[in-house]
């Protein structure tokens, strides 16, 4: 039988957010395994915790993330504002203004889109996916 796990807060480690530095804000990811992961992102005014993108599959310097077809993803607002913005098929953008209370679910297949904190206060949110994207590392060739 699996035992409950408490996650204290000040036992997660804040990275920040993919490819920026502190200004932008900081992600915790608080529970990650086979089957889902869970972060908390904290992210500053001006910034996005994950610019332009659709879930196919990325690369930075250091990883290759590649996701799941049938991914999922939920973004619940905890505090703050902002504007998740999508294209349509055609290219067009679109938004919609969220905050606090707000859920935003992407469903497998969901076009490319981005959340930016749009407002004076930096922006909290409760975030999960599933599966999970495969994380591998690019070894780094000298």
């Amino acid at each position: 039988m699996a035992e409950l796990k408490i996650i204290r807060a000040n036992d997660v480690a804040p990275r920040n957010i993919r490819g920026l530095g502190p200004e932008a804000g900081q992600i915790r990811r608080v529970v990650s395994s086979e089957k889902f992961f869970f972060n908390v992102d904290e992210v500053n005014p001006g910034f996005s915790p994950h610019h332009w993108h659709r879930h196919d599959k990325y690369r930075t310097e250091s990883h290759e993330v590649e996701y799941p077809s049938d991914f999922e993803e939920i973004y619940f607002i905890l505090s703050g504002r902002g504007v998740i913005q999508w294209k349509t098929e055609a290219g067009a953008i679109r938004e919609q203004e969220v905050a606090a209370g707000d859920t935003i679910h992407m469903p497998a297949g969901v076009v490319e889109h981005q959340l930016l904190n749009n407002g004076s206060q930096p922006m909290r949110l409760a975030v999960v996916g599933v599966p999970p994207p495969r994380r591998s590392r690019i070894s780094q060739s000298t």
